[in-house]
């Protein structure tokens, strides 16, 4: 069971649609606000229904009056008066009861406070189909509220007209919801081509029916318009269901509200066309239906099923950059694979209190799957500490694990990818005489690196290293270096443990603007790794990569000056 609906409160402005009779006025003559109320249907034991307007239409003052009835609302004797057994009364929010008269409610509504509401809740012990029967009545302020308790006690014998509603509230239980069932239909996709999905629904009770679709399991989210599958011509083979639907696939789908009525069971097929672009890549695809007749409980029934796009165009790895603030928040930026906004337009938070680390780093770009090589942190004491990624999005790293201390002799820890070519990602650290080592990735949690291995001096020229992943096309990590002249060089990986790195060429000067360097991996979908570099301004750039090695990126491109509530210049990490 994976999804809970509710409606209710103010969530409820959501709602189209209003009571019939437009322009309903006083007898004063003033023009009163309308309100939408719905019946609405309980799960035994779980979660909570309101009563409380789901539309409105102009600017009410005055009070809602609810009445609850163990029965029809048509007796002005009020001998049903309140709630049948098994459904109790939860929160009243701004509601009070009326006092002197059983089950009648009334609540203050204003500009400020236009969706009172008062919570249903139903035991699990509660008999299926009990039914609470509720009217509500609006007064404007200085009308007569003892008609309107009179008339909300009555509101079955009354003209629903947008000032007066009878409606319901009926427990249903699980077994009973279980009879509606649902069966698809997904044939698999091809570029290019439109493929007819169904679902079949057998409908003992009115609801509605969703379908929507995401990534199968083990894809990464998709960015919107990037599965190249439209969604046309929705239609359902009875009139007891009425359909809407976006043509996106990606962030859309389709809602049907389905109504059997008073004559039984009725089995209604919604069929859709999936039109797929012709360079669309190669999806797995869940198509998840749900028949919401519980308002709120996670036992509306709902299937799914995976089908895939059927392409030999792989669907592209996204990376994500992270960063750290200077409070100390550790930032997620998720990568889009579009070259004019190359991340998401916010970002998520994923810890907090990381500013007691002098050095960060990756140790290999990081996947926006959460998936790679990890994060080393050093703290003010020189001990370094080990993150492993989780490949789990919204939660990327694990607990620190100790790594080991005396790492403060270092002035710079460089995460470069796999330079030895056993497939694990390698550590550089540089210590105060300029000498730079290498220590090889093991692979295990426990003992992340194995014996340091020296690779050269000479390197405290440089004052930035960057491991930004495969510049060149030949399938090995790469390193950038920056001078202190500003002029930064490419070392190339070889892959090789004894000597990981060709000798040094030359890219450019001037990167001496840029406090900061990343290497966040291939930014726009054309398997080149990329370079994401940030101003004294908190300006950010980003660098294309060719795949050359005399000329690994093209010209820069301005990207943002920060994400969300944070400035670019709040930043102090980049990696």
């Amino acid at each position: 069971m994976r999804r809970i609906f509710a409606l209710g409160g103010t969530a409820a402005l959501l709602v189209a649609g209003l009571v019939s009779g437009a322009g309903t006025a006083s007898a004063a003559g003033q023009e009163l606000p309308e309100f939408e109320f719905e019946n609405r249907v309980l799960q035994p034991g779980e979660g909570w229904t309101e009563l409380s307007p789901t539309g409105l239409m102009g600017t009410p003052d005055g009070t809602l009056v609810y009445a609850l009835s163990k029965a029809p609302l048509t007796d002005p004797a009020w001998t049903k008066a309140g709630l049948p057994t098994g459904l109790g009364l939860g929160s009243l929010s701004s509601c009070s009861a009326r006092a002197g008269v059983v089950g009648v409610y009334t609540c203050p509504v204003n500009e400020n406070n236009p969706f009172p509401s008062i919570e249903i809740k139903a035991a699990a012990s509660t008999a299926d189909n009990t039914t609470l029967h509720y009217g509500a009545v609006y007064v404007p302020r200085g009308g007569d509220l003892a008609k309107a308790v009179k008339d909300a006690q009555t509101a079955g014998s009354l003209p629903q007209d947008g000032t007066h509603a009878a409606r319901t509230v009926t427990a249903k239980t699980l077994a009973h919801v279980a009879q509606n069932t649902l069966a698809l239909t997904t044939p698999s996709l091809q570029p290019g081509a439109t493929v007819t999905h169904s679902v079949t629904l057998h409908a003992v009770d009115e609801g509605t029916l969703d379908v929507s679709f995401m990534p199968a399991q083990g894809m990464r989210d998709w960015e919107e318009g990037e599965t190249q599958v439209a969604i046309a011509d929705v239609r359902a083979s009875s009139p007891i269901a009425e359909c809407d639907a976006s043509t996106d696939l990606d962030y859309g789908g389709i809602t049907c509200r389905v109504d059997p009525g008073q004559s039984g069971p009725t089995d209604v097929t919604v069929s859709y066309d999936l039109k797929t672009g012709a360079t669309a890549a190669a999806w797995n695809i869940e198509a998840y239906a749900s028949y919401e007749v519980y308002d709120f409980g996670t036992g509306n029934p709902e299937k799914s099923a995976t089908f895939p796009i059927v392409s030999s165009r792989p669907v592209p790895t996204h990376y994500a950059m992270l960063a750290r603030d200077k409070s100390g928040n550790l930032l997620w930026h998720h990568g889009t694979g579009k070259a004019a906004a190359p991340f998401r337009d916010w970002t998520e938070n994923v810890g907090h209190g990381w500013g007691i680390y002098n050095s960060l780093a990756k140790l290999s770009p990081i996947t926006v799957q959460a998936k790679g090589g990890g994060v080393v942190a050093r703290d003010t004491s020189g001990v370094l500490w080990y993150y492993r990624t989780t490949g789990v999005e919204w939660e990327p790293l694990t607990a620190r694990t100790k790594v080991g201390s005396g790492w403060g002799i270092y002035n710079n820890l460089t995460g470069v990818g796999d330079v030895t070519g056993d497939r694990k990602a390698d550590l550089l650290a540089r210590d105060a005489s300029g000498v730079l080592w290498l220590y090889k990735g093991t692979g295990t949690t426990t003992a992340p690196f194995a014996t340091r291995v020296r690779v050269g001096s000479g390197w405290g020229a440089y004052n930035q290293l960057t491991g930004p992943g495969d510049l060149t096309g030949d399938g090995r990590a790469d390193l950038l270096a920056r001078d202190t002249t500003g002029a930064l060089w490419l070392y190339r990986g070889t892959g090789v443990a004894t000597a990981p790195f060709a000798a040094r060429v030359k890219v450019g000067t001037g990167w001496g603007a840029y406090p900061q360097l990343s290497g966040p991996g291939d930014l726009t979908d054309d398997g080149r790794a990329d370079l994401v570099a940030r101003d004294t301004t908190g300006t950010f750039w980003l660098y294309k990569g060719t795949g050359s090695a005399t000329a690994p990126f093209a010209t820069r491109v301005k990207i943002g000056t920060g994400w969300g509530d944070t400035p670019g210049t709040s930043y102090n990490y980049l990696f």
